[in-house]
């Protein structure tokens, strides 16, 4: 990850715009289901386990990517931040298209939950300002 202040401002805008948009899927796979609303414990196990819920562990494993990139930049690969940029760029459609799997679930839900449309403008709205240096 490029060590300056600017990589690491848009990384944490992007972790976070990430963050919401996991939190609004979640929301919009988990629908009505009263098992699921009832207890925040009920939907960890759903995340964890349910194969519902299994194609959002591509999401999960890039907000920690990105996390750990930003509490650990000397870490990292040179290239880490633009990599996990690419692969944010596939999941919202602005990609290659090598998430499709992702892509058909997340369309699903943008028109099941307003939410997910909402957290994905901010997705995109981070990827449009991020320092010109990264991918």
């Amino acid at each position: 990850m490029p060590n300056t202040d600017l990589s690491a401002e848009f990384a944490v805008s992007l972790s976070s715009a990430l963050k919401d948009m996991h939190r609004a899927l979640i929301s919009a796979e988990t629908g009505d289901d009263p098992a699921l609303r009832e207890n925040p414990y009920t939907v960890l196990f759903a995340l964890i386990g349910d194969p519902r819920f299994e194609w959002m562990g591509v999401l999960s494993q890039l907000i920690t990517r990105l996390d750990e990139a930003v509490a650990k930049p000397e870490e990292q690969e040179p290239d880490e931040l633009a990599q996990i940029v690419r692969a944010v760029q596939n999941l919202v459609g602005e990609g290659d298209g090598s998430a499709s799997a992702f892509r058909m679930r997340h369309v699903m839900a943008l028109q099941k939950e307003p939410e997910v449309g909402i957290a994905t403008g901010k997705v995109r709205k981070a990827l449009a300002n991020r320092p010109v240096d990264i991918g």
